[in-house]
């Protein structure tokens, strides 16, 4: 692969990262706002593990297609990486690696924090 079709890549792979966090969002949102205007307390207990169950497999789905495409930019760091004479974008996305770890454990760190304070918020 080139130089440019490994930058496009690198951008396809950053807009995926982006995009899937998107329906994690609105489920979490929605679910916050009704917990604020107090659904939560007027609603049945096999509702609640409901939405429980839900915002659980969206979350865990969502993290897992984020590993999925945090790994193939990795491929792309690599690749551009053996390429010699990059230009300046072309350098910095080879450099990034180490941020590409950093993210992904982040996301384990933030996906556990936010299990934690929700099954402290529901027990």
């Amino acid at each position: 692969m080139t130089e440019k079709d490994l930058v496009e890549l690198w951008n396809d792979k950053r807009s995926q990262l982006i995009k899937t966090q998107f329906h994690s969002l609105v489920a979490l949102a929605v679910l916050v706002a009704l917990s604020v205007m107090g659904f939560a307390d007027e609603a049945s207990q096999g509702s609640i593990i409901f939405a429980a169950a839900f915002l659980v497999t969206v979350g865990s789905l969502g993290i897992l297609t984020q590993f999925a495409i945090i790994r193939e930019a990795r491929s792309v760091v690599e690749e551009l990486g053996k390429l010699s004479k990059l230009g300046a974008v072309a350098q910095n996305i080879s450099r990034s690696g180490t941020f590409l770890n950093l993210t992904q454990a982040l996301m384990v760190v933030f996906s556990l924090g936010i299990i934690a304070a929700f099954a402290l918020a529901v027990l």
